[in-house]
């Protein structure tokens, strides 16, 4: 019963949640660039929920509209595809899809099909103590098949804006050269990350996003504030991650706070970026 209660008390809350959490969603600046106004966002959110429960998928619905939401805003002056590291059974692929379709970007998919590769001894065990678990990984641990991914993408998104890349990281992102304005990495693994960073950030346009959804693991919140891996594997400082040990506040926690697994990096944000849209306010202790 106490359950139950719980489950029913958190289900209302992120209804009455929603005018928040859809609010960047449904501003007009995201998506007017590519003439997607209210009722083609509609329709698109829609769409993304009702492949949540077609779908299996690691990602929840309200990390998607996060990442769909800053997608949609991506100038169309600025050039590059979309990339998302980890497909699993294809449900985040099929509503990334449904965007890169809206906006006419390309989105390269890769992945092993085979499931994770075999942990390194620091990777076997991640603590995440948001929701105070450990988590074990396996090799072969979220197998999702080339052919089930793109049945998937053809049924319930958009199969024609996908170019897929089969294999580990280390053997496909190395001869990736495509600029990218947008990436995701659902990979679970810092080993897998930090391959992917090195070979994606330097593709990455300037105030892109790179979205990571292990972002409440310590193991991979501590890689973007690592200025030693950054300097040594990226010649960059590292940009820090938004979420970063709890993940941004989507769903409500046990604990009695709001909680997720995605967060985000973006690269090479300047002063001048906030001070452009009036975000620059002054210190409650000045003056």
């Amino acid at each position: 019963m106490r359950k139950l209660f719980l489950k029913t008390w958190r289900r209302a809350v992120l209804v009455m949640c929603a005018p928040i959490f859809l609010g960047r969603f449904f501003q007009r600046e995201t998506g007017s660039e590519y003439g997607v106004g209210f009722l083609r966002k509609a329709r698109l959110l829609v769409r993304m929920f009702r492949n949540r429960f077609r779908i299996v998928t690691a990602s929840g619905f309200l990390d998607q509209v996060v990442m769909v939401s800053e997608l949609l805003r991506i100038p169309r002056s600025v050039a590059g595809a979309v990339v998302e590291c980890g497909s699993y059974c294809g449900g985040s692929t099929a509503n990334l899809s449904l965007v890169c379709a809206l906006v006419g970007r390309t989105l390269h998919v890769f992945d092993s099909f085979a499931g994770l590769p075999e942990p390194s001894a620091a990777d076997q065990l991640h603590v995440l103590p948001s929701v105070q678990e450990l988590r074990a990984f396996e090799k072969g641990d979220f197998c999702g098949s080339l052919e089930t991914v793109k049945s998937n993408v053809q049924r319930f998104g958009n199969l024609g804006v996908c170019r897929f890349h089969v294999g580990y990281f280390d053997q496909t992102l190395p001869g990736f050269k495509e600029p990218c304005v947008f990436a995701f990495c659902d990979v679970d693994l810092r080993g897998s990350l930090e391959t992917c960073i090195e070979y994606l950030w330097p593709l990455l346009a300037d105030r892109g996003f790179l979205f990571t959804h292990e972002a409440n693991h310590m193991e991979i919140a501590g890689l973007f504030f690592d200025p030693g891996w950054w300097n040594a594997h990226v010649h960059s400082v590292p940009p820090g991650l938004v979420g970063g040990g709890s993940g941004l506040g989507l769903y409500v926690s046990d604990q009695g706070f709001f909680r997720s697994s995605i967060g985000f990096a973006m690269k090479n944000i300047r002063p001048a970026d906030f001070a452009a849209s009036g975000s620059v306010k002054p210190s409650l202790l000045s003056g």
